[in-house]
């Protein structure tokens, strides 16, 4: 009988056991679909905001400045309609719309049911693209079109570009404490009830079952960016369990079974804010990443990061043209630290993470990265990611927690009073890139001077030529060792460096500068 029981628990527990990693299993798996079926579509997302020539939304404070002609619903009611005509039984409440200008009618992006009907999907509807990027019926691909009416009478397509945007929980202790949560009711009801009109350059915060997603602009109705959707935890920062960004959720019947976070940031006209400089190249030669506003053909597999954390990366970039309660510090490269109410919806900061949070979840899965941020000795945002504290590490798939790691080390720059990240003192980090024998790229961003050189003299322009010289010198060095040479591509944000510029020549890499909005 002991032998019975001792080997019925035993069965018993390998069968929890079994249970248990397939569930693991699962999650993972979920987590890689996830991070798969979504990269796709914020890539197109992405490319045609950065093409447009602006957005359109519809405000309900509209200001007597604001231009009338970037309302979506007073100029475009009519292909709104269209849109939901053509999305049938999924449902289609607008977003926002882009304004191409190749095309007589924008493109207009709104949330619809999932495809399981337990979630919420972005829908695009709009002009479907040719091969080579140009719009089917758009100007520059219609030349053999007779006349305007045949543009504008260009079908618009329906595609899906983001599935399984999660649906917002009840959660009794974010309640009044008379308060219960209500009944449930089907998703189409639920999606026909929600608004998406913005107020104060934000959509409205979510409630119980709305779709966990919401979008912010800024005053010259640029941005998109995608922010946290729900504000009754707000409060209660020692929650495990806080709300802090939009998010997919991967559902079953029962239950939750995969949750991401979904980080997206994107301005019209963004292409026009980079400017080309010393041994740039066009090529995107095999599989990494193409590039962004601050980075461009990211193709090595042993690669470095070296991000300033300064206090100037708080510069305001995108203002949303109103005012809250609370004053909020902010650093002008023209005048220095100042106090405003104005709220800011993007910062020099926050556009840096938006894209390293996208070059994070896209490089190859054999990639190994390094991470570090610099600022002054012992300031906050002098600090290295731990993980590549020693040496660069491996990536690994889609669900690795390498990779959430290396998300939360960026996000984690932005966080305190921006007085206390410290100045531009690049000098450690830039060494440690030279010092492990793997590293072959460094990808070096700065929006100001040094404080001080290499010896903790004043910066002056003496120095340029020093500084340039001394890792042309390194890189001399590692080649007579064995190793490979290490390219320093740098990226200017606000201003022309000469010393960058002299940095990234002698190293065989690419310098770039990056304007302002």
């Amino acid at each position: 009988m002991v032998g019975v029981v001792s080997g019925t628990l035993i069965m018993g527990a390998s069968s929890m056991a079994l249970r248990s990693t397939q569930t693991l299993i699962s999650e993972g798996q979920g987590k890689a679909t996830l991070r798969q079926n979504t990269t796709n579509g914020l890539r197109l997302m992405r490319s045609e905001v950065e093409r447009s020539m602006n957005l359109l939304v519809t405000r309900t404070d509209a200001a007597e400045g604001d231009d009338p002609e970037m309302d979506l619903m007073s100029n475009h009611a009519d292909v709104v309609r269209l849109c939901k005509t053509n999305a049938g039984s999924q449902g289609f409440q607008p977003i926002f719309g882009i304004n191409m200008v190749e095309l007589e009618e924008p493109v207009i992006y709104g949330v619809s049911l999932s495809s399981n009907q337990r979630g919420y999907s972005i829908l695009r509807c709009g002009a479907s693209l040719n091969m080579d990027g140009t719009y089917q019926g758009s100007k520059s691909a219609s030349s053999e079109a007779t006349s305007s009416e045949e543009t504008v009478e260009s079908p618009m397509f329906i595609s899906r570009v983001l599935d399984d945007i999660g649906t917002i929980p009840c959660r009794v202790d974010d309640l009044a404490e008379d308060e219960g949560c209500p009944a449930g009711q089907p998703l189409a009801d639920v999606l026909e009830q929600s608004e998406f009109t913005f107020t104060q350059g934000k959509t409205p915060a979510r409630t119980f079952q709305q779709p966990a997603i919401r979008v912010q602009t800024d005053i010259n109705t640029k941005l998109v960016k995608f922010i946290d959707p729900y504000t009754l935890d707000d409060s209660n920062t020692e929650d495990p369990y806080q709300i802090s960004a939009s998010y997919l959720e991967k559902t079953s019947d029962v239950k939750s079974s995969t949750k991401q976070d979904l980080h997206f940031a994107a301005f019209a006209r963004a292409d026009k804010r980079v400017r080309y400089g010393f041994n740039n190249t066009n090529g995107n030669q095999g599989d990494g990443y193409s590039g962004g506003a601050f980075f461009q053909n990211i193709t090595s597999r042993n690669v470095r990061f070296i991000l300033d954390g300064s206090g100037s990366m708080s510069a305001c970039v995108a203002w949303s043209g109103e005012y809250g309660n609370s004053w909020r510090r902010f650093y002008d490269p023209n005048k220095g630290w100042f106090y405003s109410r104005e709220i800011c919806s993007f910062t020099r900061m926050e556009a840096l993470q938006h894209e390293m949070i996208d070059i994070i979840n896209n490089l190859p899965d054999a990639t190994k990265m390094g991470l570090a941020a610099f600022s002054t000795e012992g300031q906050r945002n002098d600090k290295t990611w731990e993980l590549s504290e020693d040496n660069l590490v491996e990536l690994g798939p889609p669900d690795s927690e390498t990779r959430q790691s290396a998300i939360d080390f960026v996000l984690s720059l932005s966080s305190g009073n921006p007085g206390s990240w410290g100045g531009t003192m690049p000098w450690n980090s830039l060494d440690q890139a030279f010092e492990d024998g793997v590293t072959d790229t460094v990808y070096f961003l700065s929006d100001g001077k040094p404080n001080y050189d290499q010896n903790s003299d004043y910066w002056n322009s003496s120095d340029y030529e020093t500084v340039a010289d001394y890792y042309a010198g390194l890189n001399a060095s590692r080649v007579t060792n064995g190793n490979l040479s290490v390219k320093i591509n740098s990226t200017s944000v606000g201003l022309d460096s000469e010393w960058m510029q002299l940095l990234s020549s002698k190293t065989s890499g690419e310098y770039i500068k990056v304007d302002d909005m």
